[in-house]
């Protein structure tokens, strides 16, 4: 114990007394205002009340002291930079801020007798923004499944704000992605990032050419020597799912609006809340470094310009993805469902090559079948969306390099046995499964046995999915090409325990790949050369939080 602590008691102040609550209202938000240019942080503070008991007041609240830091949580009233000292409730207005510098904000209520509280729930995570900050949205769609046509059984419902918001499409004779109604950046759309192993973002890139940076200065995205990764940087999105008589009802928002919205994308392996989360721009590639005792490490990467890892063990790819340190992974079934959720609901439509491209793959009448993958970096010029109608090229979405076809894309959380789906949504237990981490063998995932089996077929079109609160997971495989989802499902109803799922389909597939696509009959062991996968990052929330 340091000696002005022995002097002057834990808090560090002459005291006596029991500790204030904590503050009663304590948020933050960016502010920027177009007429000025100017960028603040505006601070919304509300005292506790004084603690009164049986009539008698133990602690009378005299303010709080509140501080910042740019790398971590201020600690106590002396640690960071002092923001304000307060004495009664007030809007703080925080003017010594950077665009795009994440803050960390403290507030430590105090009471007449110097005691101070330091509670972490008196805790905010700031990122102002050169950018008008979105009002609240609630965006979704309903989907009838008793129709299969793909776009007849989308629909804008009149409860969200795209009720009237034309959908969005790839022009493919104008090679022009069309937006419709929607929002080109902002609301739910992911920015593209140079992000460290870390955590730190480096430098943001010009959506429409990943060479460049926002501020036009050359960017590291093809630098295998940077020491992290090219990253899509998704806000926090709060999603509701539920099934009533036939109608599947998707709605999204950047806030919970009822107790019935959740963000699962938005938890760290300690299933706390993060303001971010991360997926990665272009499909994995192996990258050695030596280490100064001359032995290797391992990652998979995204970087441009770079090969595709295939033809490796499920263990080589958890492992190689986690070596980029805490906090990264593969992707995760979360994510996907996610995405797989936007897309529809932008493009009004469950034919997502159709709408979207068609991605590398072989046509449905095998004319002309690809020969190989293409590799990262194809599309770096091609804005956040892009595609073709012609099978010889990539696809791109949400800024990301081929989430469908080129080549299958193994995935954290998602396994098979027997026909049924074991799942695991979050890198906790949030999700409700009992492990703590991914695996092989889908030991602690949720085992939907209650849902229909999975057919035992080589390919199938599916017609039919499990709605979920996570998501919609195909089942049945009973359709066609241009019916319901248009995908292919490759399913095992016997199979040995331990089958893990890839997605997207592959340059080789005649079937239609696309984002519903899976391929739910691999095991551990499959190295094939046009299986392999891509990192996520959730970052480690450093206030420590628990905000379920």
């Amino acid at each position: 114990m340091a000696e002005e602590d022995i002097i002057f008691g834990k808090n560090r102040h002459f005291f006596g007394g029991i500790e204030p609550s904590n503050m009663i209202t304590f948020s933050a938000k960016s502010d920027y205002q177009t007429e000025t240019d100017t960028l603040t942080v505006k601070i919304n503070a509300k005292l506790p009340d004084d603690t009164v008991i049986e009539g008698q007041t133990l602690c009378t609240i005299a303010g709080a002291i509140i501080r910042k830091s740019t790398t971590d949580y201020p600690k106590d009233e002396f640690s960071g930079d002092m923001v304000a000292a307060i004495t009664e409730d007030q809007e703080i207005i925080d003017s010594t801020v950077v665009d795009g510098t994440t803050y960390y904000y403290a507030a430590f209520p105090y009471s007449t007798q110097g005691v101070y509280n330091r509670n972490k729930s008196n805790r905010i995570e700031v990122t102002p923004k050169l950018a008008p900050v979105p009002e609240t949205y609630i965006f979704g769609y309903d989907l009838d499944k008793n129709i299969s046509d793909p776009d007849a059984r989308v629909s804008y419902p009149s409860d969200v704000d795209n009720a009237d918001f034309s959908p969005a499409f790839m022009d493919f004779d104008a090679d022009t992605f069309n937006y419709g109604g929607w929002p080109s950046e902002g609301m739910f759309m992911p920015r593209p990032c140079m992000i460290k192993y870390d955590g730190t973002v480096a430098e943001y890139l010009d959506p429409n050419d990943y060479t460049k940076t926002t501020d036009n200065t050359e960017s590291q995205v093809a630098n295998p020597d940077f020491e992290g990764n090219a990253m899509m940087e998704w806000s926090k999105i709060y999603t509701k799912r539920w099934t009533e008589n036939g109608i599947y009802h998707f709605r999204c928002s950047n806030t919970p609006v009822d107790d019935g919205y959740d963000c699962w994308s938005n938890y760290d392996k300690n299933d706390n809340q993060i303001e971010h989360f991360y997926t990665a721009i272009y499909f994995g590639s192996n990258i050695s470094e030596e280490k100064p005792d001359g032995t290797y490490i391992y990652r998979t990467r995204s970087i441009s310009g770079q090969s595709n890892a295939v033809n490796q063990n499920s263990t080589h790819h958890y492992s190689n993805a986690q070596s980029n340190g805490d906090g990264w992974n593969l992707e995760f079934l979360a994510d996907r469902l996610l995405i797989q959720d936007l897309l529809v609901m932008m493009s009004k439509s469950t034919n997502s090559q159709e709408k979207y491209g068609f991605g590398r793959c072989a046509p449905s009448n095998q004319s002309v079948v690809p020969q190989s993958a293409i590799g990262q970096g194809t599309m770096d010029s091609k804005g956040l969306f892009w595609g073709s109608n012609n099978p010889e090229f990539g696809v791109k979405v949400f800024g990301m390099e081929n989430l469908w076809s080129n080549l299958w894309r193994k995935i954290a959380g998602w396994g098979a046995y027997k026909g049924f789906h074991y799942i695991k949504i979050t890198w906790g237990t949030h999700d409700g499964s009992t492990t703590s981490d991914f695996n092989q063998n889908s030991t602690g995932y949720i085992h939907l046995k209650e849902e229909p089996k999975t057919p035992n077929t080589l390919g199938g079109y599916i017609s039919g999915t499990i709605d979920l609160n996570f998501g919609r997971l195909p089942c049945i495989t009973e359709g066609s090409s241009t019916t319901n989802e248009c995908d292919g499902l490759w399913s095992n109803d016997g199979g040995t325990y331990g089958l893990q799922a890839a997605v997207g389909g592959s340059y080789k597939n005649w079937y239609h790949n696309g984002i519903f696509c899976a391929m739910l009959t691999l095991n551990g062991n499959t190295q094939t050369v046009d299986v392999g996968s891509a990192i996520s990052f959730k970052p480690i929330n450093k206030g420590e939080i628990n905000e379920t």
